[in-house]
């Protein structure tokens, strides 16, 4: 009875875990570029009944929207924006980018956009939205002239990458980044979180059902045990 109670305590801290992912992928509903997290339980030997909760991130590409804003970038399939943080380079599929009083082009939080020479500047006299061009493979161009290539960049392995907040993601310094083979890049566009409501919805309907049912058989064994112990102690 003892591995029970363990078994069922266990199972209840998991839909506690569960039902705080699903809720943070719904708050993320309007974040660009998000990237929806999701619960595994694993069960760690074939007569254990303790089981091992791992979180992993879905990278699947959100739905593409058009906003004519020149400025706002969306990549199709796979790569990451390169970003500078103050604690280091990181990567980012949020494209909303704006520019900053010295023309540099930046996130909605201030990181710096990288491109292959370094921080991306826009400068020019009476400089217009209308000007700037980004190409499908990342160049960027201010009327005819070149200016740089976006460092958008790609890995093997996604479950390297970690979530950093302020929806990017960071890696490790022995995982090397690689080039995208078939890069494309949508100006005017911007990939929305890859999170659909309904689905989210239900899942959170179900595991607040799960925790209610384990926490009735809770009350019931332990209704058990008291009841047990009662009838014990009139023979003693």
């Amino acid at each position: 009875m003892k591995l029970n109670m363990t078994s069922m305590k266990q199972a209840m801290l998991g839909q506690l875990q569960q039902n705080e992912v699903i809720a943070n992928n719904l708050a993320n509903i309007n974040t660009r570029g998000y990237k929806k997290d999701l619960m595994f339980f694993e069960v760690l030997k074939d007569n254990d009944t303790n089981s091992k909760a791992r979180m992993a991130t879905d990278f699947e590409q959100g739905a593409l929207t058009q906003t004519n804003n020149p400025l706002d970038l969306a990549i199709s399939g796979r790569g990451f924006f390169t970003v500078q943080t103050k604690d280091g380079v990181a990567y980012t599929r949020d494209g909303h980018f704006k520019l900053d009083g010295n023309g540099v082009l930046r996130t909605q939080q201030g990181m710096a956009v990288l491109g292959e020479g370094g921080e991306i500047v826009l400068i020019g006299e009476d400089l217009k939205p209308e000007q700037i061009t980004i190409t499908h493979n990342g160049e960027i161009y201010l009327g005819d002239v070149f200016i740089d290539r976006l460092l958008i960049q790609d890995f093997e392995d996604y479950s390297q990458l970690q979530k950093k907040g302020e929806n990017v993601f960071v890696v490790d310094d022995s995982v090397q980044a690689k080039e995208v083979e078939e890069l494309e890049v949508h100006q005017g566009f911007l990939e929305e979180a890859n999170v659909n409501p309904a689905e989210e919805m239900i899942q959170l309907i179900e595991v607040q059902r799960q925790f209610e049912s384990i926490q009735r058989m809770v009350r019931t064994l332990d209704e058990t045990f008291r009841k047990a112990a009662t009838e014990v102690g009139k023979y003693f």
